[in-house]
């Protein structure tokens, strides 16, 4: 019985992960296109996958927030990696939050053209500002 509850923990918990994976889009021309064709915006969430304080605050304080929630299914979702400066994600994430590190986020139309002011020095008070932003946009 032990085992059949573990398993189904389990499951559940990998079903949770792999949800959460496919709504962010990793790919930016078939975001551009889902962005025309649903008529939202893109949110551009910029990442190198390090472990940092902001990384972690942008966790906490804008992921995990009922905010975000709010506004998640009003936009397009997607994720850049920049680990690796020399690829076109880079140049592409570089692009959209006008800076060489992560994270960073940033709203974008459906011509690929930043919206505002991207987020990029990550605090409490620029999560909530940020917020308030794309509440007021969207």
């Amino acid at each position: 019985m032990k085992k059949l509850i573990v398993v189904l923990v389990l499951f559940v918990g990998l079903q949770m992960s792999a949800q959460d994976q496919t709504n962010w889009l990793t790919d930016n021309e078939i975001a551009l296109k889902q962005s025309e064709t649903q008529n939202k915006p893109v949110l551009a969430f910029v990442t190198n996958h390090q472990k940092s304080e902001a990384s972690a605050l942008l966790k906490e304080a804008f992921f995990n927030s009922n905010g975000f929630n709010k506004i998640a299914s009003k936009v397009v979702l997607l994720k850049i990696d920049i680990s690796n400066q020399q690829t076109n994600s880079a140049r592409l994430g570089i692009h959209y939050t006008k800076q060489t590190s992560a994270p960073g986020l940033a709203l974008v139309d459906k011509n690929g053209k930043t919206i505002g002011e991207p987020l990029t020095l990550i605090d409490s008070e620029n999560i909530t500002a940020f917020l308030s932003f794309l509440n007021e946009k969207l």
